[in-house]
């Protein structure tokens, strides 16, 4: 079975980004879930909520623009 996707370009710019970085923003979210899920497993040293909040958006970020796929870029 083939499948082929059509995106009528300018007018669907942002369809066929989304479209074809669909994989990296799936091992972005795969790499959030398993830092998040070694936290709770492991443990962490944040003291408050707020420290948790600010550590885990700053890898949320790297994550981002390791796999080159930035979310603001979508209109």
């Amino acid at each position: 079975m083939q499948v082929i996707l059509k995106f009528n370009l300018p007018e669907e710019t942002d369809e066929f980004k989304m479209a074809i970085r669909g994989g990296d923003y799936w091992l972005v979210l795969w790499e959030l879930s398993q830092l998040l899920r070694s936290k709770l497993k492991y443990g962490h040293d944040y003291k408050t909520a707020d420290e948790a909040i600010e550590s885990i958006q700053s890898d949320f970020w790297d994550m981002i623009d390791d796999h080159g796929c930035p979310i603001d870029d979508i209109d």
